[in-house]
């Protein structure tokens, strides 16, 4: 079999353990990406993997118009019922538009009224409606087709998708007009509600979890048939870490003191929350004032990866408070942070998924206007304990300061952290690695 997973650099990660795993069954894996993204494939993906160019479109001015089409059709999406409380990615699908349908001239206004408000979901829809019937009605792009002839791939794997940017959707409509199977294998746990939509539905899409299937069914109008509930297959890196420091060099590190807990700090991108650092102030400022283990905890700030500029020159406000200002090794090190913390905190970030697989509680707090994709995102709330998550949500850093103290000395329930983490990252078994699943998964799609 000859296995082509389309996709662009920031993804490749996440499915490398799958093209291994096809390779090492004896089949030929192709990574394709975008000529004018071309990457180098990392030493341990070209072991098994080879890579292709290839031309998204083949007229800019196709492009663009296509680019002005969908972006137009996911601004709309997020004006149905559904997505009511999506605040924060219905505006960014109104900037994208702009910013298409402007060649970039112009910039949106932060100020502008949300819109939803005075569009009736009828007429919306009808007007999704009338966008999707042009969009299949738009012809394969001939450029991706003999892209693909002479590939001649047996199965065509596409991530994210929902992307418009990346032009994907021709990808899955000319494998489609060969008679190739195709399948989406979800990026992230966020990427079914806030990235856009499906434009073109593939033959498979493997989902994370019953959550997903649902929103692949009810947000994209996907075929529940086409939907495969397979896990998130890059995590199993994860789930088979063990810490490569004791609890006693961590704390010499960052110059805690080893009798008190220590409360990791989770940041997130600069979507979430454009200027985290006084954030966090604020939330050191509430911790110090408690009358009990918070008072004297460790606390390490660990910031997004993509954000570490953000936290230059920051100094941290009180004693035992630590930031890390560079991050090597990121997965080890976050697993061995987990593992000798008391609890987690955060914003909006999939490092609070990451806290529930090494079994830690996590907990966080509204930062309201400071961070407009917290309570603004469809899937903040998917975590959260209320909705059937693991998250431990306060309205105020009073009541949160409450909760975590509760937390940093063991009262928290780990049998619920354990259900959790099964329902959304494994749900064929905690115990069961997902990537051999996905991969068998596409070998019966072919």
């Amino acid at each position: 079999m000859r296995a082509h997973f389309f996709t662009w650099r920031y993804a490749l990660r996440r499915f490398a353990n799958v093209g291994r795993t096809l390779a090492e069954a004896g089949h030929e894996v192709v990574f394709a990406f975008p000529r004018d993204r071309r990457q180098k494939l990392p030493t341990r993906v070209a072991r098994f993997a080879t890579m292709e160019a290839y031309d998204e479109v083949s007229e800019p001015s196709f492009g663009e118009a296509i680019a002005l089409l969908r972006h137009t059709r996911d601004y709309a999406w997020y004006l149905s019922p559904e997505q009511e409380v999506a605040t924060f990615n219905r505006r960014r699908a109104l900037d994208n538009l702009l910013r298409t349908a402007s060649r970039g001239a112009l910039e949106p206004n932060p100020e502008w009224p949300d819109p939803a408000v005075a569009v009736e979901p009828g007429r919306a829809a009808a007007f999704d409606a009338a966008l999707g019937a042009l969009d299949a009605w738009i012809p394969t792009d001939e450029g991706v087709r003999r892209f693909l002839e002479a590939q001649a791939p047996d199965v065509v794997l596409v991530s994210p998708l929902v992307r418009q940017q990346t032009h994907q959707t021709e990808v899955v409509k000319a494998a489609r007009a060969l008679d190739v199977p195709t399948a989406l294998i979800v990026y992230s746990w966020d990427n079914l509600s806030n990235k856009g939509r499906i434009h073109v539905a593939p033959d498979r899409v493997f989902a994370w979890n019953e959550l997903q299937r649902r929103e692949a069914e009810e947000l994209h109008g996907i075929d529940p048939d086409r939907v495969v509930v397979a896990g998130a297959p890059h995590w199993d890196r994860f789930f088979g870490l063990t810490p490569s420091v004791d609890r006693a060099e961590l704390c010499a590190r960052h110059g805690f003191d080893p009798d008190e807990p220590i409360v990791l700090y989770l940041g997130s991108t600069n979507e979430v929350c454009p200027d985290e650092p006084p954030v966090v102030e604020g939330w050191l400022a509430a911790l110090r004032s408690s009358a009990g283990a918070l008072r004297r905890a460790n606390v390490l700030v660990r910031p997004h990866p993509r954000e570490l500029a953000v936290w230059q020159g920051w100094r941290p406000p009180s004693e035992h408070v630590s930031v890390l200002h560079e991050m090597k090794h990121k997965r080890q090190s976050l697993f061995d942070q987990l593992h000798h913390a008391a609890a987690a905190v955060g914003l909006n970030t999939s490092a609070q998924i990451e806290a529930s697989i090494v079994g830690r509680p996590v907990y966080t707090f509204s930062a309201g206007a400071a961070a407009p994709a917290q309570s603004g995102s469809r899937h903040f709330y998917y975590l959260l304990e209320d909705r059937g998550g693991v998250v431990t949500y306060a309205e105020t850093l009073g009541e949160h300061v409450a909760q975590l103290e509760r937390g940093v000395t063991g009262d928290y329930d780990r049998e619920a952290i354990r259900r959790f983490c099964e329902f959304f990252v494994r749900p064929r078994g905690l115990d069961r690695p997902v990537t051999p699943i996905v991969a068998d998964e596409i070998l019966k799609l072919v």
